[in-house]
């Protein structure tokens, strides 16, 4: 089942804000840090179980695995007992982890964004066009002041045009209803 793609974005933007966070705890060399770290480790863990994103999940599982070998003494690379500079190990492969949440996060954030883009793209240029052949004008869009009044508008326009509903039928590749009706909502407030 596909999500609301500005659910995810948000989602994905929270997750980045609590990573600058960790982040900052880390390079001031908080006490916090291992605690917080670890706490925003599960988070992202849960949010990807959820989503159901299995290759995601394990990338985060690997990490969670290298920082807990660490802390049991052992180097996850050489698979040694650290004799001294476990401290210094640590912090090393926390900084790495943290480096391929980073990757993955914003390689989602980027992904989604565009895909809300080149929706916002096609439907404001629809609506220029609607503009321009007299089917919309300030009034009507002024009238558009809910998400049922747009829906009930848009569905009226994928019945009536055979383009937007090619148009409506390719966005839906990528986006579900509700993601268009956000869009839609984005566009006519720019106009207002």
């Amino acid at each position: 089942m596909q999500e609301l793609i500005h659910f995810t974005v948000q989602k994905i933007k929270e997750l980045l804000e609590q990573f600058n966070e960790v982040q900052s705890l880390y390079l001031s060399k908080s006490f916090d840090f291992d605690t917080r770290f670890d706490g925003f480790l599960n988070e992202v863990l849960e949010y990807f179980r959820t989503k159901g994103n299995t290759s995601y999940e394990s990338e985060v599982l690997k990490i969670m695995n290298m920082i807990a070998t660490v802390k049991r003494g052992f180097n996850p690379i050489k698979m040694e007992k650290i004799v001294s500079g476990r401290r210094e190990l640590l912090g090393g492969f926390s900084f790495n982890g943290m480096e391929s949440i980073y990757d993955i996060l914003m390689e989602i954030y980027t992904k989604e964004n565009k895909k809300l883009d080149e929706a916002e793209e096609l439907i404001s240029g629809i609506i220029v066009s609607l503009y321009q052949n007299g089917i919309l004008d300030d009034e009507k869009l002024k009238d558009m002041n809910s998400v049922p009044k747009i829906e009930s508008f848009w569905n009226s326009l994928v019945v009536q045009n055979a383009a937007i509903s090619a148009i409506n039928k390719k966005l839906r590749l990528s986006i579900i209803p509700e993601d268009i009706f956000i869009i839609l909502e984005k566009v006519f407030l720019k106009l207002i």
